[in-house]
C-alpha cells in the first residue's frame, strides 16, 4: 500500500501537481474488489483535482463490512477554498464509473499546514454519504 502510495505521489509530481491530498481509494463497490484496487482509485480520482496534493485511503472488506476512509489534503489558505476543492473532488467521485452507488467513503479534508478542516457536512451531508446520495446531490450521472 505505501508503495502504491509513492507511485501516485510520483506520477503526481511528474505533471506537476500543485495541491496535496489524501484520500480513500476507488475502484469501490461492496463486496467486491481488492483492497489495494480500491485504495488506488480513490487516490487517482483525489490526486486528479486541481488543488490536491495528497491522498491516502484505507479501504477494508470483509463479509458485510465494507468501508473506506481517507485524509484528501489541499493546498488551501482559507475555508471556502478548501471546502471549494473538497467539492471538486466529491463531483469526480460521483463522475467516476468505477465507484459503486452503493458505496460512501468517509472522507476528511484537510490544509496542507492543518489549520483548516472540512467534511461533507460542510456541503449539506448528514454523516458520510453514499455515492448514490452525491450524484443526486450534484445532479451527476457516471
Amino acid at each position: 500500500m505505501a508503495r502504491a502510495r509513492w507511485r501516485l505521489v510520483r506520477r503526481a509530481l511528474g505533471v506537476g501537481v500543485a495541491f496535496g491530498v489524501v484520500l480513500p481509494v476507488a475502484g469501490c463497490s461492496p463486496g467486491g474488489g481488492a483492497v489495494e484496487e480500491c485504495e488506488e482509485t480513490l487516490e487517482s480520482l483525489s490526486l486528479s483535482v486541481d488543488g490536491v496534493s495528497g491522498a491516502d485511503f484505507e479501504c477494508h472488506r470483509s463479509f458485510g463490512n465494507d468501508w473506506e476512509k481517507g485524509t484528501v489534503t489541499v493546498a488551501a489558505t482559507t475555508q471556502d477554498e478548501l471546502v471549494g476543492v473538497m467539492e471538486d473532488v466529491l463531483r469526480t467521485y460521483a463522475a467516476s464509473p468505477d465507484l459503486d452507488d452503493a458505496s460512501g467513503p468517509s472522507v476528511y479534508f484537510t490544509s496542507e499546514d492543518g489549520g483548516l478542516g472540512a467534511g461533507p457536512g460542510d456541503v449539506g451531508f448528514n454523516g458520510t454519504p453514499s455515492m448514490a446520495q452525491i450524484r443526486e446531490h450534484y445532479g451527476i450521472e457516471p
